[in-house]
């Protein structure tokens, strides 16, 4: 499972290079079904290649040749998530296996396609789930629908592993001479208190999640028995972990069951953020601190002046913007060179640290495609 945050948003928004194309489909991770997936991504290839040729581009083949190569690799089928986003251009590919479902689609415009990835980016609409116990450390991130496990590096595997690192350590490498503390080398585990080892182990994984961890306020649970979730609190530096956790062996838990329980603990918090979003927009619909105004509120999502946006999951306005005039031209039918405006003013209104809300259409507040609440 990939992770798809910040940095990579920017690093799609920012390639120059076009044409873009941009495809997204459901993926299967077990059973039967899993033999769509690579039949599902070579449908999408063709549909974005006939849109490449509409448009005249003539080094269509090699745009698509990365997702080619996907279809025909196993090892790549092998480790699915729930959803696949594929991002292509000139000398440019990326591909994000992510634990949100998408709709199948393929977009070609100047730029990348962004919209569905806001429910896994929102930090309204995702999470963490951190899975400990002495044996054991894994890490999920997840949204609404699943959660998918993070690669890990520089973090122990377990407790005894902790304690082996300190060990070496030359500070700790002592008989007990000069006032040292005594190690007694060969067995991992010294004189304290287990309560202190165990909150040794806990630093050394804090420690090692910081790069993951370090630009996000998302929720974090831990799963664990319950004695240990108290002392992982004591010593993390990560300031939004929950005081509700998911107890019990993490180990003998399935990745389902821990996404529900993970859920449950979650779920009235981002609740809550969005009602409280909504309320904040119907109080201002009326002022000009408050549109659902397309125009306006692309041209207000590019200028950083959106503090909460909603918009419709599934729907699409094609048109052109010109960053230059900040003209904008809504079409009925997606012409050549359109963008969906939608996702123009969602993927600048997040990079300019606004809330992001991608909803179903019916939770959209004012019953419009968007909705926006302007900071000034």
């Amino acid at each position: 499972m990939d992770i798809f945050d910040r940095s990579n948003l920017e690093t799609l928004l920012k390639t120059q290079a076009q044409p873009c194309v941009s495809i997204f489909l459901p993926t299967e991770r077990a059973g039967r079904e899993v033999q769509q997936n690579p039949i599902r991504l070579k449908n999408l290839i063709r549909d974005a290649e006939r849109r490449l040729r509409e448009l005249g581009v003539r080094s269509v083949d090699a745009i698509t040749k990365p997702a080619h190569e996907l279809v025909s690799d196993g090892a790549f089928w092998r480790h699915q998530g729930d959803g696949l986003a594929i991002f292509l251009a000139p000398d440019f590919a990326e591909s994000y296996t992510l634990p949100t479902p998408f709709e199948n689609l393929a977009v070609v415009a100047d730029h990348f396609h962004l919209k569905p990835l806001l429910p896994v980016i929102s930090e309204a609409q995702h999470f963490y789930v951190l899975g400990l116990s002495q044996q054991y450390v894994k890490l999920f991130r997840g949204g609404r629908y699943s959660v998918g496990e993070v690669k890990l590096s520089g973090v122990p595997a377990s407790l005894r592993d902790a304690l082996q690192y300190d060990d070496r350590e030359p500070s700790l490498q002592s008989h007990g001479g000069g006032g040292t503390r005594a190690i007694f080398h060969g067995q991992g585990l010294g004189k304290d208190d287990p309560k202190d080892d165990i909150k040794r182990y806990f630093r050394q994984i804090d420690s090692g999640l910081h790069e993951i961890l370090k630009n996000e306020r998302a929720p974090l649970v831990l799963a664990g028995v319950d004695y240990l979730l108290p002392l992982y609190r004591e010593v993390t530096e990560y300031p939004h972990v929950m005081d509700a956790g998911v107890e019990g062996s993490p180990e003998h838990v399935t990745v389902e069951e821990l996404h529900s329980r993970a859920w449950d603990i979650v779920a009235p918090i981002f609740g809550k953020d969005l009602e409280a979003a909504k309320a904040r927009y119907l109080a201002m619909a009326d002022t000009p601190n408050g549109t659902s105004d397309v125009k306006r509120a692309v041209r207000a999502a590019h200028q950083g002046r959106v503090d909460s946006l909603f918009v419709a999951v599934g729907e699409h306005l094609w048109g052109t913007w010109e960053p230059t005039t900040e003209a904008i031209h809504v079409h009925p039918e997606p012409e050549a060179g359109d963008v969906d405006l939608l996702d123009s003013a969602a993927a600048q209104a997040w990079l300019h640290q606004a809330d992001v809300f991608a909803v179903p259409p019916a939770e959209v507040p004012g019953g419009g495609q968007l909705a926006a609440t302007l900071r000034y």
